[in-house]
């Protein structure tokens, strides 16, 4: 299934939930089924932004958003010269400054 299609799905199944929250809670409620409307839209858009970050890859780092606010752990860099791996800065075996970042 295409990007596409499944975001029109979803938008239908959170759609059809708000609506029949509407019908059963509406007589009693009145305009206060706009609070249980709006937390079924969020708890389907939290939902479905975990599924797709999970299928990236991504899913599991850092808290709400998937490590995207520097929760993920940093960045590993390899000598070019000597290929040792370290955090930062120069070589702590060679010295040198020369570095590609890892992933």
């Amino acid at each position: 299934m295409n990007w596409m299609a499944q975001t029109m799905m979803w938008i239908m199944v959170s759609l059809g939930i708000s609506i029949a929250l509407n019908f059963l809670l509406g007589p009693y409620l009145g305009w206060l089924t706009i609070i249980p409307i709006i937390g079924v839209f969020l708890a389907m858009s939290y939902v479905i932004r975990r599924r797709q970050m999970a299928r990236m890859g991504m899913g599991g780092q850092g808290g709400g958003f998937g490590g995207m606010l520097g929760g993920g752990g940093g960045i590993n860099y390899v000598c070019i010269a000597c290929g040792h791996k370290f955090k930062g800065g120069a070589c702590p075996r060679c010295g040198s400054k020369m570095r590609r970042a890892d992933f």
